[in-house]
């Protein structure tokens, strides 16, 4: 293929060959020629001639992020972004040059900010909102989504739906995460955001992804699969209310369709550190009580028995240590009652206050864990948030991402789009502030691909590179090294998944002779 090569001809090349290219993970030593023949890889070789400089691209499977709201990350890209925030008087200041620019907007969105990196260290309130933007509603959402602070004008419409609302603004869990249905954005906004975040998941080298759910997630995701935009491949999630049209959806074969498949039902059992709302056994340190849980006993069993009756995985949010307690309990009496269910019919999201003894109850009732090491980078430092919240001895055993390792249980990394970068988590799994939890390199990577999930069949460990396989991404440098934080991060340079280049590889890959065509 020439130097020339026009884009549209290289998004098709379904035959090629990728010349001196090294693995990751590699079945051997040395550099690799890979031969893809109909988008399929049929070839793996090893160099006879092994070249002597560095090499020029690094093909690897793509990341799975097992824990992602994406359509959320990308309106997010459309409101005020407020995570770089070093105070609260400069969140607000920034609000206000917001609003300036957009005098038109009827709603005013502010989302990302962390009280925790504060010197204020304490949440906003909605007289200080109103100080900044008396003339129209402002929602104000903390990074994790649990917590909303709301101006005077948006309480005011949101009082039409909750009327015991706290003066303060201050709105948690499902009331918080349910603001976008009382000022949602149109279908064009949501699938143009939907299309942006997908964009920038292919360029981290993400390709496959378990969308947890959002506000118009299934009909933006549908959107997309109806005028074959969808390039990512989606476990879409469904909240409980929406178990019928899961299973409507599933029966006139929606989900079955290669790019867009049935993940599970989302459960939220608790809340979130940083809101104080994860339900713990001992209070927060800082006084703040001991979290909520978000159902009762018996209402939690019936919805986890429902989920295996209908063959429907239950994926479980549960961070403190009394939610991890209430799901495994329950859990249990489903399996005491309905016998072992099948294979990855349970995971539990987060688990971050995980003990040992609930690990070994994991172990035991089949249930995966999805957890998200990019939480221990950003909050699981000395100093940081989880030991504000929770004192040294809590945090100190938080995440222990070995010993889950090392117990075998099916696992899966996901980033909760905090952000939606695979190097941080992986970070965050290297560099685990107690040595005792950390993982190595590569199986940091393995958990970031689903080499230990079920459902992970197209890159599984042994061996890492299938016949067969329609999915490689182009990496200009080695992923082990963005693992490592050797490097601020591996560029990609060319996606191919299901058959076909979703992100067109670098034309310089041809006239550098590492892409031939055949």
């Amino acid at each position: 293929m020439s130097a020339s090569v026009a884009r549209d001809s290289v998004s098709t090349l379904r035959d090629f060959a990728l010349r001196e290219v090294a693995l990751s993970p590699a079945p051997s030593a040395g550099a690799h020629d890979l031969v893809f023949r109909r988008g399929r890889l049929v070839r793996v070789t090893l160099c006879e001639r092994q070249p002597a400089a560095q090499p020029r691209l690094y093909a690897s499977p793509g990341f799975w992020d097992g824990h992602l709201h994406l359509l959320h990350v990308g309106l997010a890209r459309q409101r005020l972004d407020l995570s770089a925030t070093a105070s609260l008087e400069e969140a607000l200041s920034a609000l206000e040059a917001f609003a300036r620019k957009r005098g038109e907007q009827s709603i005013l969105w502010a989302e990302g900010w962390d009280e925790s990196c504060w010197p204020e260290g304490r949440v906003p309130t909605a007289a200080e909102i109103d100080r900044v933007v008396p003339d129209r509603p402002v929602v104000l959402r903390r990074v994790c989504g649990h917590l909303a602070v709301l101006n005077t004008r948006a309480l005011a419409g949101a009082a039409v739906r909750w009327p015991d609302l706290d003066p303060a603004g201050r709105l948690v869990e499902e009331r918080a995460m349910g603001l976008s249905a009382l000022w949602p954005p149109s279908p064009a906004e949501r699938e143009e955001a939907l299309r942006e975040a997908q964009r920038e998941a292919l360029s981290l080298g993400i390709s496959r992804i378990s969308e947890m759910g959002s506000q118009g997630a299934v009909d933006a995701y549908l959107g997309l699969l109806k005028r074959e935009e969808l390039d990512l491949d989606v476990a879409l999630h469904f909240q409980p209310s929406q178990f019928d049209l899961a299973a409507r959806l599933q029966a006139d074969g929606w989900l079955t369709r290669g790019r867009l498949t049935l993940g599970g039902i989302k459960i939220f059992t608790d809340g979130s550190v940083g809101a104080r709302t994860a339900a713990l056994r001992e209070p927060y340190a800082d006084g703040a009580g001991r979290g909520t849980l978000l159902y009762d006993d018996a209402e939690l069993a019936s919805l986890l028995a429902r989920c295996v009756e209908a063959g429907f995985p239950a994926v479980i949010h549960a961070i403190g240590d009394a939610a991890i307690d209430q799901v495994l309990t329950q859990a249990g009496r489903v399996v005491a009652d309905l016998g072992r269910p099948p294979r990855g019919w349970a995971s539990i999201e987060h688990a971050e206050l995980l003990t040992d003894a609930q690990l070994e109850t994991v172990a035991r009732l089949g249930v995966r864990l999805g957890l998200q090491p990019n939480f221990v980078a950003r909050w699981g430092q000395p100093g940081g948030l989880y030991e504000q919240a929770l004192g040294r001895e809590r945090w100190q055993r938080m995440n222990p991402l070995r010993k889950i390792w090392e117990a075998g249980v099916p696992l899966l990394f996901g980033s909760d789009g905090m952000p939606m970068d695979p190097g941080l988590g992986l970070r965050g799994a290297v560099q685990h502030p107690m040595p005792e939890a950390r993982l190595t390199v590569q199986q940091a990577l393995a958990a970031y691909r689903g080499d230990r999930s079920e459902g992970a069949l197209e890159w599984g460990p042994d061996p890492p590179w299938r016949l067969g396989s329609e999915h490689v991404v182009l990496f200009a440098g080695d992923p082990a090294e963005w693992a490592a934080g050797e490097r601020g991060r591996a560029h990609v340079r060319g996606v191919l998944s299901r058959g076909r280049w979703v992100v067109p590889p670098d034309p310089d890959l041809f006239r550098e002779g590492v892409i031939h065509e055949d």
